[in-house]
């Protein structure tokens, strides 16, 4: 059986490779086109490709799995009318993305930018990781507002999620629809924000328009994504507070859970019984009672947040971005280079009270 595999997805090739029934080819994103591809009888993708009539029609594939949560760069009408099987990792990297959106907050808290239990934190998108966000902001009593209109009964106006002091973007990209969110906030709202608000996009680039990047409001900004990746050209773009690479999602749990849920479907379709070999990387993690003080202060411990994922880290790595216009190979290499372990590879050692650790196991850990 011939596959076709990011070269990005290296634990899947990997898996793939122990097996001599299998040819396997690791192509680059750049590399991976109709021709390429022709042989294949299944594929293994990142959101780089797109997965569309281009890609696909004459070529031999039967299955095609996309290995990430997004689904923008899927033409989904065009697996309706076809016979090849379509796997897709929507909301494999939830945790992951939450994990980034603790450590943004415990970098604005730190920084004295927001206020524990006070300031109001606005969640656009009450999808996998929106759902997430508000639980874990009602449990350590923080103001929070949902706005998303597939879901009328938890969502508040736009206008008053927008009025939040930290808003956070966690939709999916859509351009058509009931409610697409292509643009979804325009030059109007840019120019309304305030001095103190802090907006934070972890979901696609394209949802707020080009005015936001290039604005001079940059200490208001915290941005994981990007418009028109990965071609990017940042040197017309101004730096915003925190500025990252597309890594939020991008965790060794939430790989494995891509691979785990791509390769299981695969199985399923083929009938075949491949396993991943990549093992489950679990790390004891000591803490004291101090955390205990520190979760009643802030609400959340951003001393274990920091210790373990710092965003400023990759703040760091990717600021050579704002000063040369970088090749889009670079952008992918960065990114594969900044994978991380998450909060569920850390097994909390302590002696906390049922409540700490309560809290502690909704934020991703492992007790």
């Amino acid at each position: 059986m011939n596959i076709v595999i990011n070269k990005d997805l290296q634990e899947l090739t990997k898996t793939f490779k122990t097996n001599s029934k299998f040819n396997v080819r690791s192509l680059e994103s750049h590399e991976i086109s109709n021709k390429s591809i022709k042989d294949a009888d299944a594929v293994f993708l990142r959101s780089t490709t797109k997965i569309n009539e281009e890609l696909l029609d004459n070529t031999n594939v039967k299955f095609v799995a996309s290995l990430t949560s997004g689904e923008d760069h899927i033409n989904q009408d065009y697996f309706e009318n076809s016979n090849i099987y379509l796997s897709t990792g929507k909301g494999g990297n939830a945790l992951a993305v939450i994990e980034y959106l603790l450590s943004v907050l415990s970098v604005l808290i730190i920084g004295n930018k927001i206020e524990p239990f006070e300031t109001r934190i606005g969640i656009i998108g009450y999808g996998n990781i929106g759902k997430r966000f508000k639980n874990i902001l009602d449990e350590i009593n923080f103001p929070n507002y949902i706005y998303d209109p597939y879901f009328p009964d938890v969502s508040s106006s736009l206008e008053k999620v927008l009025s939040s002091g930290v808003i956070s973007l966690n939709c999916s990209y859509s351009k058509t629809g009931k409610f697409p969110s292509h643009n979804l906030l325009d030059i109007n709202f840019l120019n309304e924000m305030k001095d103190e608000q802090f907006l934070i996009n972890s979901s696609r680039g394209e949802v707020l328009s080009d005015e936001y990047y290039l604005s001079k409001k940059s200490d208001n900004f915290i941005f994981d994504v990007w418009p028109n990746e990965p071609n990017l050209n940042l040197t017309k773009f101004k730096k915003p507070f925190i500025a990252t690479p597309h890594i939020a999602g991008k965790t060794i749990s939430a790989e494995n859970k891509f691979n785990e849920k791509a390769l299981s479907e695969f199985n399923d379709f083929f009938d075949e019984n491949i396993e991943a070999i990549e093992p489950k990387k679990l790390i004891d993690f000591t803490i004291d009672n101090s955390i205990e003080e520190e979760m009643e202060v802030f609400g959340i411990p951003p001393s274990i947040f920091l210790k373990i994922y710092d965003v400023k880290r990759d703040d760091l790595a990717f600021k050579s971005f704002f000063e040369t216009k970088e090749n889009p190979r670079d952008f992918q290499k960065l990114r594969t280079s900044l994978k991380r372990l998450g909060l569920n590879n850390h097994k909390i050692v302590s002696d906390l009270g049922t409540a700490a650790k309560s809290k502690l196991e909704l934020f991703g850990f492992r007790l």
